[in-house]
């Protein structure tokens, strides 16, 4: 009888001891997937319109050294052998070619025809020209935007172009209108006004 309480009493302390290596186990699991479940919300934070808005602004305005010689470098190659234009406004030469640099470049932020639109105004290549006045990479900081339609998801916008030195290099403004392409928000068209310092 003696032996069989000491039985019980071990038998209990094996499924204690076995329940709480269990626990240890299993924890750090829960807590692993309860912090990618957090992180992967504040991802879907970050990619809202006023969020991908200010990205593309990131991407239009601030340009490096590297950035203004491969721009430079894409508009030699697709206009070096003439082509029937497609219509981005520039001169008859690949514009396929260029669409698919200005693609990789402002990585899926901004819509084709936005890009088409800041192609044909010229205000695509300004951060790129001001890198090369100033033989320095250009930094857009101190981006501002403001809602200014209820409707539509438009914001207006200020922004400080400095030089990698932090000189100041040129004031930019305008207007971001942003829509959705499919699950992502893209900048649809923007007005930009760039004073040079």
């Amino acid at each position: 009888m003696f032996n069989l309480r000491r039985h019980k009493n071990t038998r209990l302390i094996q499924e204690k001891g076995n329940s709480v290596n269990l626990l240890r186990h299993i924890l750090p699991v829960i807590l692993i997937l309860v912090i990618a479940v957090l992180a992967a919300g504040c991802g879907q934070k970050d990619s809202g319109p006023k969020q991908r808005s200010q990205a593309a602004l990131e991407l239009l305005l601030s340009c490096t050294m590297e950035q203004a010689e491969d721009f430079d470098a894409a508009m030699s190659t697709a206009f070096a052998e003439p082509t029937e234009s497609s219509g981005i406004g520039l001169t008859a030469g690949n514009d396929g070619e260029l669409m698919e640099y200005f693609a990789k470049r402002f990585d899926g932020s901004m819509t084709d025809a936005c890009i088409e639109d800041l192609t044909m105004s010229r205000m695509i290549y300004r951060s790129a020209a001001l890198a090369k006045d100033s033989s320095s990479d250009i930094d857009a900081g101190n981006i501002e935007l403001t809602k200014c339609s209820e409707k539509e998801e438009c914001y207006d916008f200020s922004a400080e172009l400095k030089t990698s030195a932090g000189n100041p290099a040129a004031k930019a403004s305008g207007t971001v209108w942003m829509e959705k392409d499919g699950t992502e928000w893209k900048a649809s068209h923007i007005t930009l006004t760039l004073d040079e310092m």
